[in-house]
């Protein structure tokens, strides 16, 4: 069995398991469940690597490559493979919910909702936490989640991304200029290069 076709059994078996736990809906516990299996699969580190994913070449900040989803887009894994300086500030994925797991490398998440506001000058978020994803760690967000992100320690990443659906139907994304206190549209732009790696 070659590498791709081991990391293709795996990722499926994976994928249908984590589809059984969350046919229920996005709920705390059932996120959670997904989430250990999807940790799992992060673990099996010699199934993700830099060769095969590689960084981007030039001054973007990630190149995502897509290793699942089923016929209508859902459950779609990608491995995203960020540059030491990758940031992305709050944004949300639409009203998809999300878990992601660490491989290597290390990301500080800082965890938001939005806020409803009652005057011009309310905050439209609220930070409800933060934590760094790291191999043998993973974060979820529910539909309504939004995050900001960072590498940390000067150290590129690769990590597991998977979501309710694909980057294209996600929806209206949403990014947010805390400083200005204002929300902003979202581009796929914005995301570097998405490579189909299945």
């Amino acid at each position: 069995m070659t590498m791709k076709s081991e990391r293709a059994t795996a990722v499926d078996e994976t994928i249908a398991g984590i589809r059984a736990i969350m046919e229920t809906g996005p709920t705390i516990d059932n996120l959670e469940r997904s989430k250990a299996l999807l940790i799992d699969l992060a673990q099996r580190r010699e199934l993700f690597d830099f060769e095969h994913f590689p960084l981007p070449s030039d001054d973007a900040m990630e190149c995502s490559y897509l290793l699942h989803e089923y016929a209508d887009g859902s459950y779609s894994l990608y491995v995203n493979s960020g540059a030491a300086h990758q940031y992305y500030g709050p944004h949300d994925h639409g009203d998809t919910w999300a878990i992601i797991a660490g491989v290597r490398g290390r990301e500080r998440h800082k965890l938001y909702l939005k806020r409803q506001a009652v005057g011009p000058d309310d905050c439209l978020l609220e930070k409800k936490g933060e934590i760094v994803v790291a191999p043998g760690t993973a974060v979820t967000m529910q539909p309504d989640g939004i995050h900001e992100v960072n590498a940390l320690d000067d150290q590129p990443l690769l990590h597991l991304h998977l979501y309710a659906r694909n980057f294209e139907l996600q929806g209206e994304r949403w990014k947010y200029d805390l400083e200005r206190n204002q929300a902003l549209a979202f581009s796929l732009d914005e995301l570097g290069s998405i490579t189909d790696a299945r």
